[in-house]
């Protein structure tokens, strides 16, 4: 299954390739991609853009890459640990290495219900 996604604008094109996704982080009109591998590239389209690109283009992804308040879409096939109380979400990647990223506690326990449920549904 591909889940590339292609972005063209100004002559220039970029590929997104949402398996190796680790967390996509907004920065105004931009979006920092984050791999699992260690790159790490900004692409000229805001983070809502993004979402929209994901959800119509690859709604396969869209079950794994959320949107985590203002600022992220974090794929939750990464995460590895979820502190409420320190405000602490971290994804780990290819390497070993964790990335903390600071999101508010509604947020992080809407994420801690909805990937519990999932493995409840699945029985992972």
């Amino acid at each position: 299954m591909q889940t590339i996604l292609c972005l063209s604008v100004y002559g220039e094109m970029y590929q997104i390739d949402f398996q190796r996704v680790m967390y996509l982080q907004a920065d105004d009109h931009y979006t920092h991609v984050y791999y699992a591998s260690g790159t790490h590239f900004m692409v000229p389209f805001g983070l809502s853009k993004m979402e929209a690109a994901i959800s119509e283009k690859f709604p396969e992804a869209a079950s794994y890459l959320l949107r985590l308040g203002r600022k992220y879409i974090v794929n939750t096939r990464r995460v590895f640990h979820i502190n409420v109380v320190k405000q602490v979400l971290q994804v780990a990647d290819d390497h070993g290495t964790h990335h903390s990223l600071t999101l508010p506690k509604p947020v992080l326990r809407a994420l801690i219900h909805t990937m519990s449920h999932e493995d409840i549904t699945t029985g992972s």
